[in-house]
C-alpha cells in the first residue's frame, strides 16, 4: 500500500499502513480535503481507492467535491450531497422548478 504522505502536514510520522477502516476514513478526509483546495491525487492514490468502496459508503463526505469525484471517477453510484446543487438549483428546488437532466441527486 503506497500511501500520499502529504496529507499529514500536521504528523512528524505519518502512517505507513492504514489498518482500521477509521484511519482508513480518516485518510480518504484528509485525500478529499487536500483535492478539494487543489491538489489533485497522485495516480496511485486512484489505484489504491478503487477498492475501498465499503469505506467510501460507511463514512460519506458530502460537502467534498472531491469525494464526488472519486465516486463518480470509480464508476459507484452517487450519494446526495449540497455540493452537488449550485444556489441557483436550491432556489429553483425551493420554488419547485426542477432540471429534468438533473434526475440522479
Amino acid at each position: 500500500m503506497t500511501l500520499d504522505h502529504s496529507v499529514y502536514p500536521d504528523l512528524e510520522a505519518p502512517p505507513t499502513e492504514l489498518r482500521t477502516p477509521e484511519e482508513k476514513a480518516e485518510y480518504v478526509q484528509r485525500l478529499c480535503a487536500q483535492w478539494d483546495y487543489g491538489i489533485l491525487p497522485e495516480p496511485c492514490t486512484f489505484t489504491l481507492l478503487v477498492d475501498w468502496k465499503a469505506i467510501f459508503d460507511r463514512y460519506p463526505i458530502r460537502h467534498s467535491p472531491a469525494y464526488h469525484a472519486f465516486r463518480l471517477l470509480f464508476g459507484w453510484e452517487p450519494v446526495p450531497g449540497q455540493v452537488l446543487r449550485a444556489g441557483y438549483e436550491i432556489d429553483d428546488l425551493r420554488e419547485g422548478r426542477t432540471d429534468p437532466c438533473v434526475t440522479w441527486i
